[in-house]
């Protein structure tokens, strides 16, 4: 039998919509290498991985992916090499930078789905923000000591903020490397992990496949052996939901391979081309996100911009507004460096 004949077989399965498709999955650990690990083999036809961590070996226990050798290697592109081993049908595009410096607003827009399988409330909130931003679909997982949750946020429904107290949606907790000495005190477990990235994995080739819809959140326990569907409301004062309008988006002949000169270069006087996180090298108190104040010939993924991402281009004076461009994934006509 071929690599797939028995997916054939499984009602409701479309293993040509799963060649076609594209997840983002934003977390390479304990639970993202379940759920990467599980999305290859059904034959999902491109993952981007995005983690800015490390191979430690408290990971060894709880992921498939990684083995001793691999200890203070880049989990992304640990894990990208095992995928390909595994299913050679795959594209891995591993992505060892940080959330915002790693996936492009325009890379969550045009994802088939976003996972998120990141471990601090701060991470989770950014990238429920982005993909709010885009209007993108986000499949969120988190684990406990012996359970979980699935959650499935759609563009026009409750979104990863909504129930949270304003002090949560402020949180600033780092996502924990797993090579720190001092590290949460939940407990986590291969059989969790896999329980939960499986469950993901399930929702996420069901989607992809168009096989029907799946429930807002299902909160597992496994210790007591249910999975309980939990009903979860739109908060319309919910700060993250602030899209950015289709029309105000103007595509450009520049990567984040390009310079910051070519991007200011293009702009009117009274425009400045804005950041979505400090730039590098500028001191806390006066840290600044106007490309302007970058060197002109650093390369903008240099400046911690991701890939495809999108930019805000602020207009001062009279004519005070905000506009926004896209860079091209390929074929730009940046300066070298």
């Amino acid at each position: 039998m071929g690599r797939f004949d028995r997916h054939a077989l499984i009602a409701g399965w479309d293993q040509r919509r799963l060649a076609g498709s594209t997840v983002v999955l934003c977390g390479s650990g304990a639970l993202g290498s379940q759920c990467a690990q599980a999305l290859a083999l059904a034959g999902v036809g491109r993952l981007v991985l995005c983690d800015p961590d490390t191979v430690s070996e408290s990971n060894l226990s709880r992921a498939p992916l990684f083995r001793a050798a691999d200890i203070g290697a880049p989990k992304a592109a640990v894990a990208a090499r095992r995928l390909a081993e595994l299913s050679p049908v795959t594209r891995v595009d591993a992505r060892t930078a940080p959330l915002v410096s790693g996936v492009g607003l325009a890379e969550l827009r045009d994802a088939s789905l976003v996972v998120s399988c990141l471990d601090s409330l701060a991470a989770r909130l950014q990238l429920a923000g982005r993909c709010q931003q885009m209007g993108a679909a986000l499949l969120d997982g988190g684990t406990s000591a012996w359970g979980g949750e699935i959650r499935l946020y759609e563009a026009d429904g409750p979104c990863f903020g909504c129930g949270l107290t304003a002090r949560d949606r402020a949180a600033q907790d780092d996502p924990w490397s797993c090579t720190d000495a001092v590290v949460p005190e939940a407990g986590a477990s291969a059989p969790v992990s896999a329980l939960i990235g499986s469950w993901l994995a399930v929702t996420a080739v069901r989607l992809l496949c168009g096989a029907g819809p799946a429930p807002g959140v299902v909160r597992v326990d496994a210790a007591g052996g249910t999975a309980t569907p939990v009903t979860a409301r739109r908060d319309p004062g919910c700060p993250l939901h602030s899209r950015i309008p289709a029309d105000l988006v103007s595509a450009v002949p520049y990567t984040a391979q390009s310079t910051a000169a070519d991007l200011t270069g293009r702009l009117a006087p009274e425009e400045t081309v804005m950041t979505w996180a400090p730039l590098p090298g500028t001191a806390p108190t006066r840290e600044s996100t106007r490309l302007a104040d970058a060197p002109p010939r650093a390369r903008l993924a240099d400046l911690g911009v991701a890939p495809r991402e999108i930019l805000p281009v602020v207009t001062a004076g009279r004519t005070r507004g905000i506009r926004y461009l896209e860079l091209s994934g390929a074929g730009g006509k940046g300066t070298p460096r």
